[in-house]
């Protein structure tokens, strides 16, 4: 980063959508260059339907030009609600924000060329109309740049992770949403920060196919099942999980379809125990690549849903030996809102002209500005 001045601080804005479309998280976070403080926290419903269609487009191969615009509308609309929501609860006047990161709504991400095609990334969410119905500034396009760099594109987060950690402190910040991320530090530097592989959403594909419910609720059903060995490592032996970082990876590789094609027969277990083996994937996957990226072991901070998991949890932790993994909470912030509040501290960079070397996250290359401004 820069040395200059960051004069642009104050109240910052911070939607994020992920890959489980569960509903939009908006943060309000006070943020100068000595602290970041979360203020005030919303959730934006989705409605079911729209869910569904997010889900299915995001691994669907074909697609209606119209209807991805008109998506494109609808969901900056929905971020516009969700701000403007936001700003009603706390009493304050938009004018008081300074500005509002928008993540958008990931429908699908291609972060490796082929001598055929390029690598691309594609978010929906208008920030124009964000910017228009909010009358406040609004940075949105995050990772575009870092693709035109020569990066993955992502993960982002680990740099607010860090600036959430401190110049000093070592640990490992895992997010577990859809997808699981880490970020690994090093007394205040950035090792690695790389997508580890599934999070939630094998686990919640299956709950919805045979449970219809969005998860499994603190891991209940998966421990009533149990762990199928030759499964698992059937499963680790995709060779995403073996990809040395910086890697990245999205719902159009890992979801239902990746169950049944990497799995000769379903129907000879039990679903629970099919739920229970792909809660281990997550957990395993997630403590050998931070064991294999770290230089000691330190405290692993988890947030996102997975942090909600019990059974979750404790499979990371007895996959984990000398790791002591906890939540964010332990960092000052829930672990439901640390994506929000990070695209919220992404915008307060961008407005402050701030630039990165992503080298070690995504593997782009120079210093580079993250995030496009639509002016209020």
């Amino acid at each position: 980063m820069p040395d200059s001045a960051l004069n642009n601080t104050g109240l910052f804005i911070g939607l994020m959508s992920g890959t489980s479309v569960d509903g939009i998280d908006a943060a309000l976070v006070r943020i100068d260059d000595q602290s970041i403080q979360l203020e005030h926290t919303y959730t934006h419903s989705l409605s079911t339907d729209l869910t569904t269609e997010l889900h299915r487009l995001s691994i669907s191969e074909t697609f209606q030009v119209d209807r991805i615009g008109q998506l494109h509308r609808i969901l900056g609309d929905l971020f516009a609600q969700a701000s403007l929501a936001l700003i009603q609860q706390c009493g304050i006047a938009p004018s008081k924000i300074e500005a509002i990161g928008s993540h958008g709504q990931t429908i699908r991400h291609r972060p490796d060329p082929t001598n055929l095609a390029p690598a691309f990334t594609w978010q929906l969410g208008d920030p124009h109309t964000i910017a228009q119905k909010t009358s406040i500034a609004t940075v949105a396009d995050f990772r575009g740049r870092d693709l035109a760099a020569s990066g993955q594109a992502a993960p982002l987060a680990p740099l607010f992770h860090s600036a959430m950690l401190g110049s000093k402190q070592s640990g490992v910040v895992l997010n577990i949403g859809g997808l699981a991320n880490a970020t690994i530090l090093n007394k205040g530097q950035i090792n690695h920060g790389f997508d580890t592989g599934p999070g939630n959403t094998l686990i919640d594909a299956w709950c919805r196919h045979h449970l219809n419910l969005a998860f499994d609720k603190d891991g209940e059903w998966a421990r009533s099942g149990s762990i199928q060995p030759a499964l698992l490592s059937h499963w680790l032996c995709d060779a995403y999980f073996a990809r040395t970082p910086p890697k990245s990876t999205g719902r159009e590789y890992f979801n239902h379809d990746w169950l049944t094609r990497n799995s000769a027969s379903l129907n000879r277990y039990k679903p629970e125990d099919i739920a229970a083996t792909l809660t281990e994937l997550t957990a395993v996957s997630c403590a050998q690549s931070i064991i294999q990226n770290s230089i000691a072991p330190s405290n692993i901070y988890v947030c996102g849903g997975g942090a909600h998991n019990a059974f979750l949890m404790e499979r990371i932790q007895v996959h984990s030996g000398a790791y002591q993994v906890t939540t964010t909470q332990a960092l000052g912030i829930a672990p439901d809102w640390i994506e929000a509040a990070a695209f919220a501290w992404l915008a307060y960079a961008r407005i402050n002209n701030q630039r990165f070397d992503l080298q070690r996250i995504t593997g782009s290359e120079g210093d580079i500005p993250l995030g496009v401004i639509y002016p209020a």
